[in-house]
């Protein structure tokens, strides 16, 4: 009877061995599969939730759901709720320019023909904006080739200061709007984002007296030249701030106007933080001058 006692209890023991053995064996692969699949799955949730806090760009569509178009002109005003109209021209020999206007201000723009749209921003708010393509007749006299009256109601008034426009130019593919998206890595307030790329503009370029004695009129200001050569004038660093604030969802302004008391014409920027329109000059940063040394004449 101890005999087979012991033989049925060793016989019991060792089918208990195999049985937790293959328990062992089956959570050892499991334990060795598992992590990949969860680092995997934590990965991409990480890139998910990245992606999801950047902001979107915002850029301009020409969806021709309101079109206005005649003599070669073509006037889209589909989206001007969101603060801009897109114009483009067939191809001539004369010169053209885009004239926007309402009762409190007229803008200039020199037009380039061709197949491509042109933005130009709805700065002045609310209203009746009056939108002509001029035709250079001779010198500086031009003759409106067509135009159109367009009711405007933005969406929000910080709209226009989120788009790219002629004088603050980007798309998807714009090297600015990825430098920025690096800087602005971590960050997670406008005041924060907005020092951090005033900063960086600050440290990174270097003025360029000998380009501020030459630049001819009508000089468009390429944020990825600044970004790339350190140097411009003084629209060169409104324009890249402007752009690397834009592209990051910050409502931005470039203005033009007169520095006082020197009488220096230049452009600046004024950056919507926590509702209210704050004033930023990386190019004189560290000179002394205060907001109310400045007047401004044109805003884009």
């Amino acid at each position: 009877m101890k005999r087979g006692s012991v033989a049925e209890r060793l016989q019991k023991e060792f089918v208990w061995l195999l049985v937790f053995g293959f328990f062992c064996l089956s959570a050892c692969a499991a334990s060795q599969s598992a992590p990949p699949d969860m680092a995997e799955t934590g990965s991409s949730s990480a890139q998910t939730q990245q992606q999801a806090e950047e902001p979107p760009l915002l850029l301009p569509q020409a969806s021709g759901t309101v079109v206005y178009a005649e003599d070669g002109v073509t006037i889209d005003a589909s989206h001007t709720d969101q603060g801009y109209v897109m114009i483009r021209c067939e191809p001539g020999e004369k010169r053209l320019k885009a004239r926007i206007s309402t009762p409190l201000q007229t803008y200039y723009y020199d037009l380039p023909d061709g197949e491509a749209y042109s933005v130009f921003p709805l700065q002045m708010g609310d209203g009746t904006y009056t939108v002509r393509v001029m035709e250079q007749a001779e010198s500086d006299l031009y003759a409106v080739r067509y135009g159109v009256e367009l009711q405007i109601a933005l969406a929000d008034q910080t709209l226009p200061f989120l788009y790219p426009n002629q004088y603050v130019w980007y798309d998807a593919d714009t090297k600015t709007v990825q430098k920025a998206r690096e800087l602005a890595q971590g960050l997670t307030s406008h005041k924060a984002i907005a020092d951090r790329f005033y900063e960086y503009v600050v440290s990174h370029m270097t003025y360029d007296t000998q380009k501020a004695n030459t630049v001819e009129n009508g000089y468009l200001p390429n944020a990825d030249d600044a970004l790339e050569s350190g140097s411009g004038i003084c629209f060169d660093y409104a324009a890249l701030l402007a752009v690397m604030l834009r592209s990051e969802g910050i409502p931005v302004k470039v203005l033009i106007g007169t520095v006082t008391p020197e009488n220096l014409y230049h452009a600046w920027n004024s950056v919507y933080l926590d509702g209210t329109w704050t004033w930023m000059d990386p190019t004189l940063d560290g000179t002394g001058h205060k907001e109310r040394d400045y007047i401004t004449e044109r805003i884009y």
